[in-house]
């Protein structure tokens, strides 16, 4: 995987946000680079650690550059005339640099407010990026200069047989040499907006970090922990001895096309691939659709295909266990795997609320649970639930000439998910074909060995099963047990990365972001996107905007498609139209009976722009604030108000829109970040800010809204108005 692969350059940073200096060698020991950032830049009369773009006083940092001489860091401004960084001399040239008073400290050392001096941020202490990722970063930003210092490495690998993407996340979990350096991977490296600031030669430019946020989830590059200390030479070569795997738990229709994907995406490494069930990775949405009916499933990925691909196909083996800090999975059987990366693909299990068992209780969720229900060939069937599951498998055994009935607890089918028309049609279409529908009903229920009876009420239902199909339970326990974050699911972000680095979750486990937050997708669609998605991302592939989701359901000869993510309380644009083949569009997702030309035209046609709401109305006289010429659209200006203070001004579809340039979460000012999808993002922690209410997305916990200012344009002059309303 990395033939050829030499150590390129060599950089150290002996104080901290300062310019480094290019090395021949590098000392490595436990703590990192010998001589890299062991001292900081601070305030001399507060204290403060030195933040550039949080604090854009101290964003011409990176034009002064630091070396280590006699084991003493030395500063300068031009290259030339070096002083020693603690010396009066030095604090005078970075007093006139910054405009105020300041000083540099080894860390830990005592400042005069008598605090000690720390760093500003604490990561693994060896940053290593590959030519090949600030090549591909280039290809996409053809316009900008995509010199190394901009991102800070101390090491610059040339990886010439490396996979497509950024090569070197192909070392996160593994253990590589340099020379007699034993180093590991740890984690991606999250850019911030250091990565758009002038440095000497190198000019501003935003356009890098806007790309990496949406192409690259924000990372380039990786961090590194030191293993076997020693030194590190220019032209050294850079050996994997042996390659962990990245190891996949979950053998279902996610799992599979994870695996599948890796080799699509030219992962040469090791894959294994770990399913609990007997049976090879199969498609789960025929088990419901075609309940009762003599039909062979389908295969999502046969043993032969994963011979041919090199995945290592382990079935009927149950991971127990995850010790994330030794990167390594156990097995029911005692046996441990290490991986390298993990991809946790392990579904749910089907619910059973009430804790009901016996031979004439069943759920469906599995390959097995469907055989023994078409076994059992009931003559009378009763289904607990009124979701999908409930709906097909209704359906299907309808098609098979079994009686019916299904309970629903809740006031209509699939009511969380579906507006009343739709669950309305569905209700009628179900009992127009037999189906004895009770909706807003609770049953207690009493099963033998003869029969199931549940009882409403005063009367009472007798049938030959029962069928629980009251939705999933997550099986998160291995994310809980290896200590990353879970709620509702295993919490990811789009392309299904974890709190830790090293593992991923994706399917149904996976908790995801959406418009309400997180939120888990149990589709096959989503099964499929967001494993390509996952691939893509831990190879450092361009992430490109995902499809709409798509799900889709057969009942009594119909095929409902949804195109977008539907919610019940959506208000109708258009429809039904045709009663036995209607089509609903509710503006952010559309769903049709028999309809795949609308659906998919509605998926495939550009989105119509949300009607953007009007800015704040403003009142009373106007004063100037800038000229409307110096806003051009999309770029973000910071202006000065002697009354407001700073604002951050921007243009979008020509309206004028000015923000309180202060980040309501970080000490961090807007007009350092962009503007995306009618939202000013901060370049810090990359919060979104509604342009026209300040409401924020994508935040922190605890981060308010922004603070909006009323402005109108006349002419060149763009007016700001102290009365709003």
């Amino acid at each position: 995987m990395f033939d050829d692969a030499i150590v390129a350059d060599l950089w150290r940073y002996p104080l901290s946000t300062l310019g480094g200096e290019r090395c021949e060698t590098l000392r490595m020991v436990k703590g990192g680079p010998v001589g890299d950032r062991t001292h900081g830049l601070f305030d001399a009369e507060t204290g403060e650690t030195a933040y550039p773009v949080r604090d854009p006083r101290w964003n011409r940092a990176p034009d002064i550059r630091a070396r280590i001489r006699n084991d003493r860091p030395q500063i300068s401004s031009d290259g030339q005339v070096w002083l020693d960084a603690e010396s009066e001399a030095a604090r005078d040239m970075l007093s006139l640099h910054f405009g105020r008073a300041v000083q540099v400290r080894r860390h830990g050392t005592t400042l005069a407010d008598g605090t000690a001096a720390r760093p500003r941020y604490t990561m693994a202490p060896v940053h290593l990026i590959s030519r090949q990722a600030l090549a591909q970063l280039s290809r996409m930003l053809p316009q900008s200069n995509m010199d190394a210092r901009r991102f800070r490495p101390n090491i610059v690998v040339d990886l010439p047989d490396a996979p497509e993407g950024i090569p070197e996340y192909n070392l996160l979990g593994q253990r590589f040499r340099i020379g007699n350096v034993t180093l590991r991977g740890v984690s991606h490296c999250g850019r911030c907006g250091f990565t758009t600031l002038p440095q000497g030669e190198l000019p501003g430019d935003p356009d890098v970090l806007r790309t990496l946020v949406d192409r690259f989830q924000r990372n380039l590059g990786i961090y590194c922990v030191i293993e076997t200390e020693g030194a590190i030479e220019l032209g050294q070569r850079l050996e994997l001895p042996q390659p962990r795997p990245i190891v996949i738990v979950g053998a279902g229709q996610a799992g599979a096309m994870a695996a599948r994907s890796l080799r699509e995406a030219g992962h040469r490494g090791p894959v294994q691939l770990i399913g609990d069930e007997a049976h090879p990775p199969y498609e789960r949405p025929e088990l419901s659709k075609t309940l009762f009916q003599s039909v062979p499933q389908t295969d999502a990925m046969t043993p032969d295909e994963a011979k041919r691909l090199n995945i290592d196909l382990s079935l009927g083996q149950r991971v127990v266990g995850v010790d994330a800090d030794r990167c390594r999975v156990t097995l029911a059987d005692g046996s441990n795997r290490d991986y390298a990366r993990l991809i946790l693909a392990t579904g749910g299990q089907a619910r059973n609320p009430m804790a009901l068992s016996g031979p004439r209780v069943h759920r469906l969720r599995t390959r097995d649970d469907a055989r023994a229900i078409a076994l059992a060939a009931p003559r009378r069937l009763l289904i607990l639930g009124g979701g999908w599951i409930a709906m097909e498998a209704a359906a299907a055994a309808r098609a098979a000439g079994i009686e019916v009935t299904v309970l629903v607890r809740g006031p209509a089918l699939a009511h969380r998910l579906l507006p009343p028309a739709v669950s309305d049609h569905l209700a009628a279409l179900h009992r127009s074909h037999g189906v004895d529908l009770r909706l807003g009903v609770s049953a207690e229920f009493a099963v033998d060995d003869n029969a199931v009876r549940a009882k409403i009420g005063d009367s009472e239902i007798t049938a030959d099963m029962l069928l629980i199909a009251v939705g999933i339970a997550p099986s998160d326990d291995l994310g809980r047990q290896a200590g990353i974050a879970c709620d509702g699911g295993i919490s990811t972000d789009a392309a299904g990365t974890t709190s830790n680095p090293l593992i991923h979750a994706i399917g149904d486990v996976a908790s995801q972001p959406g418009p309400a937050g997180l939120a888990r997708i149990e589709s096959w669609q989503n099964a499929n996107d967001q494993a390509r998605a996952c691939v893509r991302a831990m190879l450092g592939q361009p992430l490109s905007a995902r499809a709409p989701l798509r799900f889709w359901s057969d009942q009594f000869g119909k095929r409902i498609q949804i195109a977008g993510r539907p919610t019940a309380k959506a208000r109708l644009c258009s429809g039904p139209g045709d009663g036995d083949r209607p089509f609903w569009d509710f503006g952010d997702f559309a769903i049709g009976i028999d309809r795949p030309q609308e659906i998919h035209r509605f998926d495939s046609a550009p989105r119509p722009k949300t009607a953007r709401r009007q800015p704040l109305k403003p009142t009373g006289p106007g004063r100037f604030l800038v000229a409307g010429s110096a806003v051009a659209e999309g770029a973000v200006l910071r202006v000065d108000d002697p009354k407001l203070g700073a604002l951050a001004v921007t243009r979008i579809d020509g309206q004028v829109h000015a923000v309180a340039d202060a980040c309501p979460h970080a000490v961090a000012s807007l007009s350092d970040g962009f503007v995306a999808d009618g939202h000013i993002v901060c370049p810090v922690h990359f919060a979104e800010f509604d342009l026209v209410d300040g409401a924020p997305r994508n935040a922190p916990a605890g981060c308010g809204k922004l603070t909006i200012r009323a402005v109108s344009e006349t002419g060149d002059k763009i007016l700001i108005h102290d009365r709003e309303t």
